[in-house]
């Protein structure tokens, strides 16, 4: 009898294993967004990511992720400006500290709104963020955005200034959006 009651107890765990498994969100990438706008003294622009690797995962019943990752390389961040994207490049010192990434450690909530806690990695240096992130899902559909400032001084990035004409604010606005399904092993 003891040993039935093993087996009952070990298929119950697995069955609660199966259904309560998170899912991998696949990104719609029509619809998806990733971009980083940018104040200066003479050109403010906002750059756009034309590719990047974005790993969530996703439980059924839970309200929010339960894992993110996200990385890009600098070279696939475009401002609409060759020149400005090659001297970016230079003073990110491309080909050292080529990708930037963001890994997702928590959440908390701040009265109706949801934090999302992570690591982010650039030139070299991670630093722990916090942004206030909006979710809507329903069944395997889930949209999710979000924002913070950073910093480009934290990351030990000069300051941009050129000619005494141009400085470049050395906050900028991270904006993203990601939707998409949530898929299944098989």
């Amino acid at each position: 009898m003891r040993s039935f009651n093993v087996i009952l107890l070990v298929a119950g765990f697995t069955v609660l294993d199966i259904t309560g498994r998170a899912a991998q969100l696949e990104i719609d990438r029509q619809r998806s967004k990733v971009e980083v706008a940018v104040n200066s003294t003479i050109d403010s622009f906002v750059g756009h990511l034309e590719k990047y690797q974005a790993a969530v995962e996703c439980e059924p019943t839970a309200a929010l992720p339960v894992k993110a990752d996200v990385s890009f390389s600098f070279a696939d961040l475009k401002t609409g400006n060759k020149d400005r994207d090659a001297a970016m490049l230079k003073w990110l010192e491309y080909d050292r500290n080529q990708t930037a990434s963001f890994h997702l450690t928590g959440w908390y909530q701040a009265g109706t709104t949801n934090i999302a806690l992570g690591n982010l990695t650039m030139h070299g240096v991670t630093i722990a963020v916090k942004m206030p992130v909006v979710i809507i899902h329903a069944d395997a559909a889930w949209d999710i955005s979000g924002q913070t400032v950073l910093n480009y001084t934290d990351f030990d990035l000069p300051k941009i200034r050129k000619a005494l004409l141009l400085t470049v604010d050395s906050k900028l606005k991270v904006k993203f959006h990601l939707t998409g399904k949530t898929i299944t092993a098989q």
